[in-house]
């Protein structure tokens, strides 16, 4: 009976990490005339834009498309540097649940144990969206997307937010 019953062991990890603070741009002709140029012409330049509300939407509103308002930034006005602040957007978090069942079969006392394991990593498959790929409000196509899953927070943490994944293994202990 112990053999079926005895020896289970259930393991579960929860890890939630709020999204990276990313600071939109601008990007043109220079308002403040600082950028150096040797042409008449005012130096090509990437600045942070004003900010005239809040640019993250209410979490029903965020889609793939469009994660934040990018709408909510203008262009610096002549001889003015933007408004906007450093890490006003806030990016796609980690959510993501790892699971495992062990198994330990003992069946001498002084004989070998066998353990069975199977574990998965993100066993909900939940997506776990990277960064928009531009926070810049000049690239219009670009500006707000989303073209990529994986999370933001896997490499720095060794918590791989990525597709589920299982495992099963079997070890001979002596």
């Amino acid at each position: 009976m112990n053999l079926a019953v005895g020896g289970w062991e259930i393991s579960g990890i929860h890890s939630y990490y709020s999204g990276q603070f990313l600071t939109p741009q601008w990007s043109g002709p220079d308002p403040t005339g600082t950028g150096f140029t040797t042409s008449r012409t005012p130096a090509n330049v990437t600045r942070r834009p004003n900010q005239l509300r809040n640019p993250n939407l209410p979490g029903e509103q965020r889609t793939v498309n469009r994660w934040f308002d990018a709408g909510a930034f203008a262009g610096p006005g002549p001889g003015q540097y933007g408004s906007a602040s450093k890490g006003a957007i806030k990016g796609p978090g980690v959510n993501v649940f790892h699971a495992g069942v062990y198994k330990d079969l003992v069946f001498a006392e002084r004989g070998p144990r066998v353990r069975w394991e199977i574990s998965g990593t993100n066993i909900l498959n939940h997506p776990n969206y990277s960064n928009p790929s531009s926070t810049n409000i000049t690239q219009l196509g670009n500006v707000g997307v989303i073209s990529g899953v994986g999370g933001v927070n896997g490499a720095s943490t060794g918590d791989v937010p990525g597709p589920r994944a299982l495992r099963m293994g079997v070890r001979v202990e002596w």
